[in-house]
Formats: C-alpha cells, sequence, structure tokens
C-alpha cells in the first residue's frame, strides 16, 4: 500500500492541528493540578474563616478509659450498698456526753 500525494497532502495540513493536540494534551495535568490546588486553598480559606459546629466525641482510647472508669466506680458503689443481713454497726469507742458543747458560756 502506497502512499499516494493526496495522502501526504491531507497529512501536512493536519499536521498543525496534531501538534496543538499533543500541546494541550501535554498541559492538561499540570493545569488540572494548579486548579485542584486553588480550590484547596478556597475550602481551607472557608474553614478557617467559619465557626464550625462542634462534632460529637468519636471513640478513642480516652472515652474507653472514661467508661471503664465509670464502670468500676458504679461496682464499688454498689458494694458499699450491700449490707450483709446478719452485720451490725461497728461499736465504737468514743464516748459521747449529750450536754457537752451545748452550752456555751460567752461572758467574759
Amino acid at each position: 500500500m502506497a502512499l499516494l500525494p493526496i495522502d501526504l497532502q491531507t497529512l501536512f495540513t493536519q499536521s498543525s492541528q496534531v501538534g496543538k493536540e499533543q500541546a494541550v494534551q501535554k498541559d492538561a495535568p499540570p493545569a488540572a493540578q494548579s486548579l485542584q490546588g486553588a480550590q484547596i486553598v478556597q475550602q481551607q480559606e472557608v474553614r478557617d474563616s467559619s465557626v464550625n459546629e462542634a462534632q460529637e466525641q468519636q471513640e478513642g482510647p480516652e472515652k474507653l478509659k472514661d467508661r471503664a472508669r465509670r464502670g468500676a466506680d458504679r461496682r464499688k458503689g454498689r458494694q458499699k450498698d450491700r449490707k450483709p443481713a446478719g452485720a451490725q454497726p461497728p461499736a465504737s469507742d468514743v464516748v459521747r456526753d449529750p450536754a457537752l458543747g451545748r452550752n456555751i458560756d460567752i461572758t467574759g
């Protein structure tokens, strides 16, 4: 299959078009990156200048420790509330006088 002069004429007339298309394809990725970078910068500026709503704290090590601590405190409280059926309060060795400390002499 030989090249005819008409084929060469068609190729030469479209060669400038092909060069332009290849240049656009070559420049497309950097242009897209710069556009995306500009969008990211703009979004960051909006985030910096706005007041954000507080978000719910996610499960993390601190929250898990707090939960474990609360569970341990509840268990201790339940153990304190439980008293054996036959248990009596411990006898105190402190003797209390009902008249002691009720009358104060302020004459002076």
